[in-house]
């Protein structure tokens, strides 16, 4: 009775033993081909979000200056004046005339309806009252006229005034006290470095890779002060859908969303890139590559042997190495070394 017991319990154990051997035989261990990456630099140079010229908008002489180069345009917005002596001396003129015309007007008013009564009583002739009635409208008509003058004077004199936009940096002064300048003429440039933008020209590929890190996307500062080697946080502010021929790249601009040390243009900035090798290898677990004197090669997940060239370690990863094989593709499924 003991035998068959026995009998039994081996026959058991070996049973159990087979199917554990037959499930790992089925059911090896996988691994997912990942793309070899390389990463690259591109160095760019900071510049200003936007530029203007600051334009003359009046013949004058320059008068007064309110910033040079390098400053930046206070709450005023005053970039420079000119002399506005002759004008303010036209609208003290105007002035008088003014004052002037409004005393003969009312004077016409007056007589005016004095005649009218005067007719009405057939103790004038309506001759003098027409008379009378055309000085009214041409005296109001000149009236009307000299206020139109006046504004025009009034807007000469602001328009004397050279402004640029508040907040902005003096980026070019192209005029000195005591200069005559024209009406249209460029006398300086303001630019707004609030934000800086740095701009790219990026391969396609570049511009694919680029695409990917949007969410995380980040410049290194080289020569920033105390923020070098640091890395801004920085988005995708413009990019050009213009074909270039020459360069056959996208340019695209990139915003720094974290204000930096003495902003300004120039600063360089560093973008750091992850590419696909143009070997087209991928990377795997050393464990996934076998190998046996100076042959490796891997096996598929349907069983197929391949032969194998192992390309290093992956500089991106170290815990992974490069390799290529014929038909191996990111994505394909790989068998570990043991589980075969």
């Amino acid at each position: 009775m003991s035998v068959r017991r026995l009998a039994a319990s081996a026959a058991f154990l070996l049973m159990a033993a087979l199917e554990g051997v037959a499930a790992d035989i089925s059911e090896p261990t996988l691994v997912t081909a990942v793309p070899a990456m390389r990463e690259i630099a591109l160095v760019g140079f900071t510049r200003a979000l936007a530029e203007a010229p600051l334009v003359a908008e009046t013949d004058g002489r320059v008068q007064v200056l309110f910033a040079d180069v390098g400053d930046r345009i206070d709450d005023s917005g005053r970039f420079a004046q000119l002399d506005t002596t002759f004008l303010q001396l036209d609208l003290e003129e105007i002035a008088v005339q003014e004052e002037r015309l409004r005393s003969q007007v009312d004077y016409d008013q007056r007589e005016v309806t004095r005649f009218r009564e005067l007719v009405r009583q057939n103790s004038a002739s309506a001759s003098q009252l027409d008379t009378l009635e055309q000085s009214l409208r041409d005296n109001s008509h000149a009236s009307r006229a000299l206020d139109v003058k006046r504004r025009m004077l009034q807007e000469r004199l602001v328009r004397a005034t050279i402004s640029a936009p508040v907040g902005w940096s003096v980026t070019a002064r192209n005029v000195e006290l005591g200069q005559w300048v024209r009406g249209g003429e460029t006398v300086g440039r303001a630019a707004d470095f609030s934000t800086l933008l740095v701009p790219f020209a990026l391969t396609p590929e570049q511009f694919v890779a680029l695409e990917q890190t949007r969410s995380d996307l980040a410049l290194e500062a080289i020569d920033v002060g105390n923020t070098a080697d640091r890395a801004i946080p920085a988005r995708i502010h413009r990019v050009n859908p213009g074909f270039d021929p020459e360069t056959r790249k996208i340019a695209v601009e990139l915003a720094l969303t974290d204000r930096v040390e003495l902003a300004r243009g120039g600063l360089r900035m560093r973008l750091r890139l992850r590419l696909p090798e143009a070997t087209g290898a991928v990377s795997l677990p050393p464990s996934a590559i076998d190998s046996s004197y100076e042959e490796s090669w891997i096996i598929r997940e349907s069983g197929e042997r391949v032969s194998a060239l192992p390309l290093g370690p992956d500089a991106l990863n170290p815990d992974l190495v490069r390799v290529t094989a014929r038909g191996l593709k990111p994505g394909d499924r790989v068998r570990m070394v043991g589980s075969r």
